[in-house]
């Protein structure tokens, strides 16, 4: 099976979930609750655009949330740790790819240190069950970028999709049939970080003045100079009116379509 990679979905932490998701929902979006997540004591929301979606992460149970360890859920390790410190962020993204095992081996032979693929699962607010396979890179990348973590779903992209509009998750936004097209890193050294994400999805370079961008399908990576080393915003297309909407460092940016 010939190894095929996506954008599947990006995380933001949050320290109020509803107050959040109320936020974002006056300004357009359709944020519904997503489920908790027993093992790791947090719940979401999310919001999808396509298949692709935005998913808000919180701590629902901090007894729980502080039981397990950083190795084999650096994301989620770092969502729970945002929320204790009181910081509302994007964490990073999660990456699908279509053979888990395969991208993990590749990933061991580019001499990085990954975790163990574990099998996920939650339960809708519905009380559906949703079940996945994940590894999470253990440890930031140069400069202290957090990392992607990769993900395979327990069905396949067409069945996926209609599931989800059958339950009414997949919809209309008031905003606009939005849909993400960039994402944007602030790092000190575009350059090299754009390297080693292009090594780690087998994607090309190329640049644009002083930064760099990695393409992934028709998405699109964009590294720029900056002190932060985050992923720190999100543009999408397809808005009826462009907005810039802020929710502590949470930065999306909805653009009209020329």
């Amino acid at each position: 099976m010939t190894e095929t990679l996506n954008w599947d979905h990006t995380v933001a932490d949050v320290t109020d979930l509803p107050a959040a998701i109320d936020y974002f929902n006056s300004k357009g979006l359709r944020f519904i609750a997503g489920g908790k997540y027993e093992a790791w004591g947090t719940e979401d929301a999310r919001d999808y655009f396509g298949l692709n979606y935005l998913e808000l992460i919180t701590v629902a149970n901090p007894e729980r949330a502080h039981s397990f360890t950083y190795e084999n859920n650096s994301s989620i390790f770092t969502a729970v740790e945002d929320y204790f410190n009181g910081l509302q962020r994007f964490t990073t993204i999660a990456i699908w790819t279509n053979d888990i095992a395969a991208t993990l081996q590749r990933l061991q032979e580019l001499g990085l240190e990954v975790g163990e693929i574990i099998n996920g699962e939650r339960l809708t607010p519905t009380g559906n069950l949703i079940q996945w396979q994940m590894f999470c890179i253990n440890g930031e990348l140069a400069h202290y970028l957090p990392a992607p973590f990769f993900i395979q779903w327990g069905r396949d992209d067409d069945s996926r999709r209609e599931n989800l509009k059958s339950q009414g998750i997949i919809k209309f936004h008031p905003a606009g049939e939005l849909f993400v097209k960039r994402a944007i890193f602030y790092v000190t050294d575009p350059q090299e970080a754009a390297k080693q994400w292009s090594a780690i999805l087998q994607s090309e370079v190329t640049r644009e003045g002083k930064d760099f961008i990695v393409t992934l399908g028709d998405k699109e990576l964009k590294f720029e100079h900056g002190d932060e080393n985050r992923l720190f915003k999100l543009i999408y297309h397809g808005a009826k009116e462009s907005q810039q909407l802020r929710l502590g460092q949470i930065r999306l940016d909805l653009e009209k379509e020329k």
